[in-house]
Parts: C-alpha cells; structure tokens; sequence
C-alpha cells in the first residue's frame, strides 16, 4: 500500500511539444502546401533571395511583367499547383497573385533552404 501511496504523490508528467527546426537543413522528402507557403514567405521578406533566371526574365519582358510584380505574388500569392519536385530534384510551387490590374503566377522552384528561384512567369 505505501508504493501506491509513493506512487500516487509523485508529480505527473508534463506533456511537452516537440519543436521541429524550420526549415530543416536538409530538403524534406515531404513538403505539405503550409509548409512550402511558411518557407517561401520567410525567404521572400528579403527581395534578395529571389532570383530570376534567363528563361523567365525574357517571359517577364514579354508578358510585360516588372520585378515588383514578380516579388508581390511571390511574397503574397497563393500556391495554385505543388508543391512537387522537379525534374532537378527541387520542390516547386505555382504562385498566383492579382497585382497591378493583372493576374501574376509564378513559377518558383526552392533551392532548399536559402533562395526562391522564378522559373517562369505568365
């Protein structure tokens, strides 16, 4: 009976909740819709890391799209498709956002964890 009562005085364990790091250092195998949207926001407040590549500057040109309006889907739009990895092993998303009078989507593929990369815009 005194081990019960031993038992019974002892403090109960808390529940305590695992923090995940975010992002992860390394490229997940899964990437959910929240996540992939928590990342590109994180990495889109700093302009910089947000590169668009030769194929989707000469697209923003003739689509007369500005890099503000690139960088506001980015940092704003909603993810329309993915997110999915790519043929180069990267997760991508499309992002699309009604700016400027226009509706923008972006193609970005994240080059995990560091930058956004703009595939393509239309």
């Amino acid at each position: 009976m005194q081990a019960a009562e031993a038992q019974s005085t002892r403090p109960s364990a808390q529940v305590v909740p695992i923090r995940r790091a975010f992002p992860p250092e390394r490229q997940p195998d899964r990437l959910n819709e929240g996540d992939a949207l928590k990342l590109i926001r994180m990495l889109a407040s700093d302009s910089n890391n947000i590169v668009v590549i030769r194929h989707a500057q000469k697209r923003k040109t003739q689509r007369n799209i500005t890099r503000p309006q690139i960088e506001r889907c980015i940092q704003k739009g909603t993810i329309t498709e993915g997110p999915y990895v790519n043929a180069k092993g990267n997760w991508q998303v499309n992002l699309s956002r009604f700016t400027a009078g226009e509706q923008i989507t972006c193609v970005v593929a994240i080059d995990w964890p560091a930058r956004l990369i703009v595939v393509t815009t239309f």
